[in-house]
């Protein structure tokens, strides 16, 4: 069914404009792309005080005489992250004797135990797709429409900010607000033309089953199988626009996803909804944004939900960003909230490399602990991070 649907989607694509064919003679030729990055997270007074990811990406594509471009792309990763919260999700928090289950949209639960991954290597997009004056269909391993048309707080790490990381040296990090519920599985997506800087989009995933190294939707814990997630619909609608009078770029974003959610146990989880929103205002030399995400995890009969908050600013001197960063979140599901902030600073050394640096303090709070933990314990986290990127 899943590569039934994939054909279905790229055949009714082409098949939009209805002269599209015949023009292969086109002496246009395909056009190709190389992408890479390095980036190293060094934390001195974190668990892990160097973290490293490695990224490339490929892609190829043809433009058609009357306009319409079909083509692929492709990306794949190399990444060392925290041992216990490789791609976020993982094992939450001081052990507890039993382990408990996870939540479907953030992945986080309570155990015995944490966990011991390594390095991991993963192909985060692999589809093709067309554009054309009717919107952009696309069908293989990818992004929904909820994560791709993200948007949110200029934060200045771009790898081991406190919310949405793909790097977290302490291991702490609980705000996620980037609405990835399917990682990169095999989807179908549609998103409009931007009109007056609206567009809108719309995925559906039969089944959630492709590990990321930032999202894993179907990664067990302390040996135990996670819930799959299956039939995910997601809708998003983005905003960028600037105002031609006053300069300022204004983006903003929101979006929905549902999705079914079974275990081994019956009855321990139903369907998976969450919500999100965010954006930002980019003024010449400052700029200030926020995202918030909300999801019930997935659970029957409610009790487990999860909310995320993301604020920040950043304000340019000269050749130099200075930010700072404030995130908030809460899992019921894993009797967990937090607090942090940070104050970073970065510069763009030439057009390859990028350094970021600051102070960042995360403050975890464990309640309804069972015996014979207290009922409320924390946990506080703070020091230096430095981010070093390259890229061409």
């Amino acid at each position: 069914m899943r590569f039934t649907l994939t054909g279905l989607a790229f055949a009714l694509a082409v098949a939009a404009p209805a002269h599209a064919q015949d023009v292969w003679d086109d002496p246009g030729g395909i056009e190709t792309e190389w992408t890479g990055e390095v980036a190293v997270v060094l934390a001195p007074d974190a668990d892990e005080p160097a973290l490293f990811l490695v990224e490339g990406g490929f892609s190829a594509n043809y433009v058609f005489e009357n306009g319409v471009e079909a083509g692929f792309r492709g990306s794949a990763g190399f990444q060392l992250d925290h041992p216990e919260r490789a791609g976020f999700s993982g094992i939450y928090g001081p052990g507890q004797p039993d382990m408990g289950p996870a939540g479907a949209w953030s992945g986080l639960a309570r155990g015995p135990g944490g966990e011991d991954t390594g390095a991991r290597a993963a192909v985060e997009t692999a589809y093709i797709y067309v554009e054309g004056g009717y919107g952009e269909a696309r069908a293989g391993l990818d992004q929904g429409a909820a994560a791709r048309f993200f948007e949110g707080a200029p934060v200045l790490m771009r790898h081991a900010a406190l919310a949405n990381p793909a790097l977290d040296p302490a291991g702490r990090v609980l705000a996620r607000t980037d609405h990835d519920l399917t990682g990169p599985a095999l989807k179908v997506s549609y998103s409009t033309p931007r009109i007056l800087g609206i567009r809108a989009g719309a995925s559906f995933t039969p089944e959630a089953n492709q590990r990321g190294l930032d999202r894993d939707p179907e990664r067990g814990l302390g040996g135990a199988p996670g819930p799959r997630i299956e039939n995910a619909s997601e809708v998003a609608v983005n905003l960028s626009r600037r105002l031609p009078r006053s300069g300022v770029r204004l983006r903003a974003a929101a979006a929905w996803s549902g999705a079914d959610v079974s275990f081994a146990t019956p009855g321990l989880y139903d369907t998976v909804e969450t919500w999100s929103a965010g954006g930002s205002a980019e003024f010449s030399s400052f700029a200030f944004g926020a995202s918030w995400l909300g999801s019930d995890n997935g659970f029957a009969g409610g009790g487990g939900d999860y909310s995320a908050l993301s604020v920040a600013a950043r304000l340019t001197l000269g050749k130099v960003d200075a930010g700072i960063e404030y995130a908030r979140a809460e899992d019921e599901g894993i009797s967990a909230e937090s607090d942090a902030w940070g104050i970073i600073f970065a510069r763009k050394i030439n057009d390859s490399l990028r350094i970021a640096g600051g102070w960042q303090s995360l403050d975890t709070t464990y309640t309804r602990n069972p015996a014979p933990l207290p009922l409320r314990t924390g946990d506080k986290t703070d020091g230096i991070v430095i981010e070093i990127t390259l890229s061409r």
